[in-house]
């Protein structure tokens, strides 16, 4: 079995390294209102500590989360032991009633976000918040949820603050004002090179989302070998597979051995 060191982290804001890629859970938690290409049943609680404690044995270090991913922070909350050892990176902004999505970036929600996703994920800090921005993302992205993460960030309550984004303006300006940037990017859909190009230069950490087509794409493996080329610190893959986690891992291993670096 082939696995990650911390020599082969990427820089994704300030005194933190993480692997590149990320165990992402919203399948933990929730199976309506996805896009993913065929249904699947959410895992009982020893499988997703299974799936954690393998994550962790092949070296990924980064976990990505939401409130609107239906009780995921709360699992996850009740198994990670190792608070530690693990990136924990979580979102603000968007909820799911299990029908539908409702969205609050106003400050006072924005804080009652963080300390209730602190609460259910059992810890006194989040390495990394995201507001987690619907479609029209440029007109929600204000000066007044910056704010609002920036103080709670100043409590010390979140390490890095950032925004997951859907457009290319967006993202411009999420890599301005904030840490880390999230994008939808893949090798059919570049659209966002911009917002990668961007955050390189200006040292900003890059997660990306979609990265094998939330399932749709062929062959992982292309996709996979594809995003190791670039700039990106992490990508998030949302399987609740260990098979396919523990052979995405794989071959990130074996690019980084091909070419002797992380590449980053």
């Amino acid at each position: 079995m082939l696995w990650l060191t911390d020599t082969t982290y990427r820089p994704l804001f300030d005194n933190c390294h993480v692997s590149p890629i990320g165990l992402g859970t919203v399948k933990m938690g929730r199976n309506r209102g996805v896009k993913y290409p065929r249904s699947f049943k959410i895992p009982n609680d020893r499988d997703v500590a299974n799936l954690l404690a393998l994550a962790y044995d092949l070296g990924i270090n980064l976990i990505d989360t939401a409130p609107a991913y239906g009780n995921c922070e709360s699992r996850l909350g009740a198994i990670l032991s190792n608070r530690h050892q693990w990136v924990i990176c979580t979102k603000a902004g968007e909820y799911f009633d299990g029908q539908k999505s409702s969205f609050d970036f106003s400050p006072e929600g924005l804080t009652n976000s963080v300390e209730q996703s602190l609460r259910r994920l059992a810890t006194d800090y989040l390495d990394v918040v995201l507001l987690h921005l619907p479609d029209d993302d440029l007109s929600t992205l204000s000066s007044e949820a910056l704010t609002a993460l920036s103080k709670l960030k100043e409590r010390g309550l979140i390490r890095a603050i950032g925004a997951s984004t859907k457009s290319t303006p967006a993202g411009l300006l999420a890599v301005e004002d904030y840490d880390v940037v999230m994008i939808a990017y893949h090798q059919q859909d570049t659209t966002q090179q911009a917002v990668l190009d961007a955050a390189h230069a200006s040292s900003r950490g890059v997660m990306i989302k979609k990265g094998l087509q939330s399932g749709h794409s062929g062959s992982p493996d292309e996709y996979l070998r594809f995003l190791m080329a670039t700039s990106m610190s992490s990508v998030i893959v949302g399987t609740i597979n260990p098979s396919h986690l523990a052979a995405n891992v794989a071959t990130i291993a074996q690019v980084i051995t091909a070419n002797g670096s992380s590449l980053r």
